[in-house]
């Protein structure tokens, strides 16, 4: 089974580069994730947004602390495959994990919220990660961690090393080198990056976030324009693991 998952997408410039370059790669693929939640002009996901995604080759779209600031995905949750992260209290609309079969395998697609400097009251990602292992019936299992500490994903990996498949990090939307396999066999890489504009701070036009820096005031958000760059992780799972890890990096052409 071979899994390709699109790191953070990034208003216009990252659905530019889904629909550019997603359709290309998409027939090399057994299933294709995309990180979604910046889709929106930087923050959320509309039905717009989400329509492109899926229409470019997307299976599955994930979510992050940005989950709830456009009102279209409160509708859209209830029905479509899309993943909030399950460490949400009961009640919180949508579902955190996600099954797809492929050949008569089944893959158990997971993603939490980490608890480091991310601003929310959120539980605990170890324990309700677990949960979930336990209770949901698979063959391979992926786990997003959309965190901001990395010492917080490097731990969730050696916890679970040997009982999931992969553990893909996204949030920081800055691709890490350490693509590769944690000491029991699961595969792992702290950040697989972002798809969207490649002159801009993590997403966002520079001017705005340099006024942030400069005068500690807080400014005007505005998401950044220009040419983009697509950040994903291939995966190949085969004989109950990950036998492949390997990062993509494509950008738009001048």
């Amino acid at each position: 089974m071979r899994v390709l998952f699109v790191g953070d997408v990034f208003g216009e410039p990252g659905l530019r580069a889904v629909a550019l370059r997603l359709p290309d790669l998409r027939p090399h693929y057994d299933v294709v994730i995309v990180n979604g939640e910046n889709a929106h002009q930087g923050k959320g996901l509309s039905r717009a947004a989400y329509r492109r995604l899926r229409q470019a080759g997307a299976d599955l779209v994930t979510l992050g602390n940005h989950a709830w600031d456009h009102k279209d995905i409160y509708e859209l949750i209830q029905t479509e495959p899309i993943l909030r992260a399950l460490n949400y209290p009961p009640g919180t609309p949508g579902q955190g994990h996600w099954v797809l079969e492929v050949g008569g395998k089944r893959l158990l697609v997971m993603q939490v919220m980490g608890q480091v400097e991310m601003g929310l009251n959120l539980y605990d990602p170890f324990r309700t990660t677990e949960a979930i292992l336990q209770q949901v019936p698979h063959d391979y299992a992926i786990l997003e961690v959309h965190a901001e500490a990395t010492s917080e994903k490097y731990a969730l990996g050696y916890y679970f090393d040997g009982r999931i498949s992969a553990l893909l990090g996204t949030h920081t939307h800055v691709p890490t080198a350490d693509a590769g396999f944690l000491p029991r066999g699961t595969a792992f890489q702290c950040d697989v990056g972002m798809t969207g504009p490649i002159h801009s701070i993590i997403g966002g036009e520079v001017e705005s976030f340099l006024g942030r820096f400069l005068t500690q005031r807080p400014t005007p958000f505005r998401a950044a324009r220009g040419r983009a760059v697509l950040c994903a992780t291939e995966l190949v799972l085969e004989g109950g693991r990950c036998t492949r890890i390997q990062p993509l990096r494509w950008e738009e052409p001048e």
